[in-house]
């Protein structure tokens, strides 16, 4: 029953924000076949890519240039994202999900190739109820590869960090997932922080390999990490209309026993998500909204030991999630909810979080500021910068 009331929520949602505006889209050949309507592809594209998980198509500096040389340099791309938290309750300041990535593209007719390297570092998060001698903090290299394009769609790409992750669109200040990789949930490690445990937790990730076909609106790809004997796998669909961005993935990764290879605890994922954009009053106004369901197996919030050897099912049941944001803008105002249901271990919980927040653009940056708060005791005053 729980299960049906979901999977009915978010269909209803989906239907609720799935009205288009409507553009003269191109027909199918030109979509995903004609390399010179590719080139020519004027159709907005209100939803941005996470420039530091996603891969996204640069556009050509000079697209009707016929006789580039062999090569023709696209300007230094850099790109910033940085969220900071102040804990109401806990009295307690957070700088988290802290990402910058440098790269440089060049391109041909027939290739386009970038390389790039991206860091992340995070300060002063902690346990209030620990006491320490000197604010932590750590920096350190997330990614870093090569994406190939050719002949405008098809897509390689070697990188760090490889496996396609979870959607990380949202509409509130503070994002909705935390990356396995800190531990946050050990209040023993270097990495604590007061994330909820009905927050999604990011795939397993490794280097490895991305292939597919790719244009400025899809992307339709495989990806393969190496993580011990973790192997995690993933594939993507991912169409972005103008108002619209569709997106499917699984994923399946061995995140329980990477050490040694085994299929005891080997976990599958699905998620299937829509996100919403569409603008009144000139771009004045805009209306948001996100629909994502999210199935995990073995939804394991505590790594067991190696020497484990007795039954998991207690620890590790399958888990459903069903996110759902609205968000209104007005110039620099911003309200928003998310709501969040949780089905894991038979049990239901259903959390709302709200946000009021201001944005301001200065050129090609973006700052936030503003109140987070939920149900369940947490508030915030948060903010970031994203350019």
């Amino acid at each position: 029953m729980n299960k049906i009331c979901i999977i009915s929520l978010f269909l209803l949602s989906t239907i609720l924000v799935s009205t288009t505006y409507a553009y003269d889209y191109p027909s199918a050949y030109d979509f995903f076949i004609s390399r010179k309507a590719e080139k020519n592809n004027n159709l907005p594209q209100y939803i941005k890519p996470d420039f530091i998980r996603d891969d996204y198509k640069r556009v050509l500096p000079d697209a009707d240039n016929e006789s580039l040389g062999f090569f023709q340099k696209y300007p230094v791309e850099f790109h910033l994202t940085s969220n900071f938290t102040y804990s109401i309750p806990a009295n307690t300041f957070n700088m988290r999900e802290m990402y910058a990535t440098l790269g440089q593209t060049f391109h041909n007719d027939y290739m386009q190739i970038t390389g790039f390297v991206t860091a992340n570092g995070y300060f002063d998060t902690h346990d209030p109820a620990e006491d320490y001698n000197y604010v932590k903090g750590n920096v350190g290299l997330y990614d870093g590869g090569i994406q190939a394009i050719f002949l405008d769609r098809i897509l390689v790409s070697v990188r760090g960090r490889a496996t396609f992750d979870i959607n990380t669109n949202t509409f509130m200040l503070m994002p909705h997932y935390y990356d396995t990789t800190l531990d946050v949930f050990n209040d023993n490690a270097p990495f604590y922080t007061d994330v909820p445990g009905y927050y999604l937790p990011q795939n397993m990730n490794g280097a490895g390999i991305r292939v597919g076909f790719i244009g400025k609106h899809y992307e339709i790809a495989y990806s393969q990490g190496d993580f011990m004997h973790g192997i995690p796998k993933a594939v993507l669909a991912k169409f972005n209309l103008p108002n619209m961005e569709y997106r499917f993935l699984y994923a399946h990764e061995n995140r329980n026993a990477p050490a040694s290879w085994s299929n005891e605890l080997s976990s599958s994922l699905v998620q299937v998500s829509s996100t919403f954009r569409y603008p009144f009053l000139n771009n004045k106004l805009w209306v948001n909204a996100i629909a994502e369901y999210t199935w995990r197996e073995n939804d394991v919030r505590e790594v067991p030991q190696a020497s484990f050897t007795g039954d998991t099912s207690n620890f590790a049941p399958d888990a459903h999630y069903v996110r759902l944001e609205q968000s209104i803008e007005y110039y620099m105002l911003n309200v928003a909810l998310r709501e969040i249901i949780q089905v894991r271990d038979g049990v239901t919980r259903a959390y709302l979080e709200y946000a009021i927040y201001g944005k301001f653009q200065a050129a090609t940056a973006e700052f936030t500021l503003g109140f987070q708060g939920s149900t369940n005791g947490r508030y915030y005053i948060a903010g970031g910068i994203k350019f």
